[in-house]
């Protein structure tokens, strides 16, 4: 599969400017290496005035935030330490007025033509405070998450033993859908939301370490009554661990502080008081049992 910057978005040939003007896209960098320059050179096109881009930099010291484009509409704040990704794009947020927020990953590539698709299906859904796209990996392949349901316990066992197909949180083993519809949950690497939406819920909740602050904010947005939409013409395409590649171990380890979180936070009520401290002891032993596999990984 090429990559979207050189195959674009079927059926669109060109991006409207005074669409994509009301865009800011938020790009969290860390330590993004050459992709961050590649994310921003394909979501700004060929044209290079639109969508502004704001990137928030946490003090990343590989000089990823030298290696920029000098385009209209970019601007970059670098950070004194590593905030993390949910409280940067937050910190992004005083410094947004337009109507639609795009966040999106530093090793994600969106073209404009499909930035406006997506702001197209907002604009055309009120209902609707998020949309998103398909996401692949660099070969071609639909990336784990792309499609996706909200975690519970019972999804997150049939996740991990697999006892029924489709009653997971991971739906990209099913067939893709033909055209755009409401899900539960999309990819966290690359969200278009109605900006006043993501203010009204005050962004993400800093309580999450690293992952699943994404699938936190889609559960708010369920309960305070809107919708999230999946495009599936738009590709969108995604190295994944980027950032994350040096320090496997605490990312690892991140992820299931993150599940026990998300599970205290949204799954009380189908979650037996008794069946908690087995929960509790079963993701950390999980957790050790996958240190040596990350750092093969790594």
């Amino acid at each position: 599969m090429n990559s979207v910057e050189e195959v674009g978005q079927p059926g669109v040939e060109r991006s409207d400017p005074s669409l994509l003007a009301r865009i800011t896209a938020v790009v969290v960098n860390y330590n993004s290496g050459p992709w961050l320059g590649r994310c921003i050179r394909a979501l700004k096109g060929r044209d290079g005035r639109h969508p502004r881009v704001l990137i928030i930099d946490n003090d990343s010291d590989d000089d990823s935030w030298r290696d920029l484009p000098e385009m209209p509409g970019l601007e970059l704040e670098r950070l004194p330490g590593n905030i993390g990704f949910g409280p940067g794009v937050n910190h992004a947020l005083k410094s947004i007025d337009t109507e639609f927020l795009l966040i999106i990953n530093p090793d994600c590539l969106l073209v404009p033509e499909g930035l406006a698709i997506l702001a197209e299906e907002l604009i055309g859904h009120p209902e609707t405070a998020l949309v998103s796209g398909r996401i692949f990996d660099m070969s071609g392949n639909e990336q784990r998450g792309s499609r996706r349901q909200l975690p519970g316990p019972r999804r997150v066992l049939n996740e991990i033993f697999r006892f029924r197909a489709g009653m997971g949180v991971d739906l990209t083993h099913l067939p893709a859908p033909a055209e755009p519809g409401p899900v539960e949950a999309v990819s966290g690497a690359c969200m278009l939301f109605r900006t006043e939406v993501f203010r009204d819920l005050e962004g993400f909740d800093s309580g999450f370490p690293m992952h699943f602050e994404d699938l936190d904010l889609m559960a708010r947005l369920h309960r305070a009554g809107w919708s999230i939409r999946l495009v599936p013409s738009v590709a969108i395409s995604h190295a994944g661990g980027i950032s994350s590649r040096r320090r496997p171990v605490r990312v690892m380890w991140n992820k299931h502080r993150g599940l026990w979180r998300y599970l205290n936070k949204h799954c009380r009520d189908r979650w037996p008081l008794w069946s908690r401290p087995l929960w509790w002891l079963g993701l950390w032993c999980h957790a050790l049992i996958m240190v040596p596999v990350a750092l093969w990984k790594r």
